[in-house]
C-alpha cells in the first residue's frame, strides 16, 4: 500500500494560509453542502412521487386481477350453462 503524498514534510508546522484562501475554500464548501441538500430534496421529493405511482399501480394490479377472476368465473359459468340445457359446447 502506498504512502500519502504530504504537501509538506510530516510534523511541520502548517504555512499559514491568507484569509482570502481560507474564505474561498469556505464558500466553496458551502456551495457543495447547498447543492447537495437541494439535490437530496429532489431525490425526496422523486421518492414520494415513486411512491405515489407504485400505490397506484398496485391498487391498478389488484382491481384488474379481481376482475380477470370475475370474468374468468362468468366464463365457467357460460361454458358450463349449455351443457346444463342439454346443449352443445364447442371445444376450447
Amino acid at each position: 500500500m502506498s504512502q500519502p503524498v504530504l504537501s509538506r514534510p510530516a510534523g511541520a508546522e502548517p504555512l499559514p494560509r491568507s484569509l482570502a484562501a481560507v474564505d474561498d475554500d469556505l464558500r466553496s464548501c458551502r456551495r457543495i453542502r447547498r447543492d447537495a441538500a437541494r439535490e437530496l430534496a429532489e431525490v425526496r421529493r422523486r421518492q414520494e412521487e415513486l411512491a405515489d405511482l407504485e400505490a397506484a399501480l398496485l391498487v391498478t394490479i389488484d382491481c384488474r386481477s379481481r376482475m380477470v377472476d370475475h370474468l374468468l368465473d362468468e366464463r365457467l359459468r357460460v361454458r358450463a350453462a349449455p351443457a346444463c340445457r342439454g346443449g352443445w359446447t364447442p371445444a376450447p
